[in-house]
């Protein structure tokens, strides 16, 4: 009887040789009432071969068989083929697992916040250090409330921040500290055609859900409202579409890369503006940039005074090929 798929098959004589021989003894036992098993003994040790094979797996009716007929020796490539089929079979098995391992294995975390990519990533870099031109700080000192750097003539580079704007890409360059950043766009070539120069005028961390309407309440929320007044009086003017109604703030993701690692923070942004009422060179306009922050488990609104600043007194790197 051919039996490929069942009792006969190579992988019918594998499952014997991997047992113990405690196990084989117990399956012949239990096979004794098997009436398919018991048909295809019955045949197969009227094969020498076959009766001597089941012998040496402790098949104690096929060692009878064996001993009431004229064995022929059993074959030494009989043997070394259970060997190869146990091999080949084994190498199958460890196969498989290590390829379900490997389609098991976690991949990148899609909600987790990634390095910054691209241009971003080539031309800045956190440590690096950038020349400075004083001028524009000296220019607008009395005229602003803006604080300049802290760092004379070379400034250092503590985070780097890439903020997705309504598809617009904004690159922020943060000083030692993180009150006060560059906040750049680059142009199609990668070379910055806008600069302004944000620092730190105010933090406010509202304490409860009231409070936190006086910044975002759809209706009357100070972040979209046409005009913002700062502690000291001073008024500005929505830069972002300007008119008599409020309007929502924008909704903004930052990523964040530090020595630490990379973060990523939600901000609702509404930008305001005045003149200075200075001539050129000097700075001719303020902003006020005030935002509501998220980053993490926590929570706050930041007002930031800013002013324009040409890229090229930057003196940044240039872009590698």
């Amino acid at each position: 009887m051919n039996m490929a798929g069942g009792f006969g098959s190579p992988s019918f004589w594998a499952m014997l040789a991997a047992l113990s021989v405690a196990d084989r003894a117990a399956y012949f036992r239990q096979s004794q009432y098997d009436p398919a098993y018991q048909q295809w003994r019955q045949q197969a040790v009227r094969d020498p071969d076959t009766a001597s094979r089941l012998a040496e797996l402790g098949d104690q009716a096929a060692g009878q068989a064996v001993n009431a007929a004229a064995p022929a020796p059993t074959s030494t490539s009989s043997g070394s083929g259970i060997v190869w089929v146990v091999l080949f079979i084994g190498g199958a098995v460890f196969v498989l697992l290590w390829v379900a391992r490997r389609r098991a294995a976690p991949g990148p975390a899609t909600g987790a916040p990634a390095g910054l990519t691209g241009t971003s990533a080539t031309r800045f870099r956190v440590g690096q250090t950038i020349p400075l031109d004083p001028a524009p700080f000296l220019l607008a000192a009395g005229a602003t409330k803006v604080q300049p750097p802290t760092e004379a003539g070379m400034i250092s580079v503590e985070a780097v921040g890439l903020l997705e704007d309504a598809g617009v890409q904004l690159n922020r360059l943060y000083l030692p500290g993180r009150t006060a950043f560059f906040q750049l766009h680059l142009g199609a070539d990668g070379t910055p055609d806008e600069c302004r120069y944000f620092s730190r005028l105010d933090e406010v961390q509202p304490a409860s859900q009231s409070e936190w309407g006086e910044w975002l309440d759809p209706a009357q929320g100070m972040i979209g409202w046409p005009a913002f007044q700062t502690k000291d009086g001073q008024t500005y003017d929505r830069a972002w579409a300007p008119g008599q109604t409020r309007i929502p703030p924008r909704q903004q993701t930052e990523t964040v890369q530090a020595l630490g690692g990379v973060t990523q923070r939600q901000l609702q942004t509404m930008l305001y503006a005045r003149s200075t009422g200075a001539a050129a060179p000097a700075p001719t306009t303020e902003y006020a940039m005030v935002a509501a922050v998220q980053d993490g488990g926590q929570a706050w609104v930041e007002i930031l005074a800013g002013i324009d600043v040409n890229p090229a007194s930057l003196n940044l790197p240039s872009v590698s090929p």
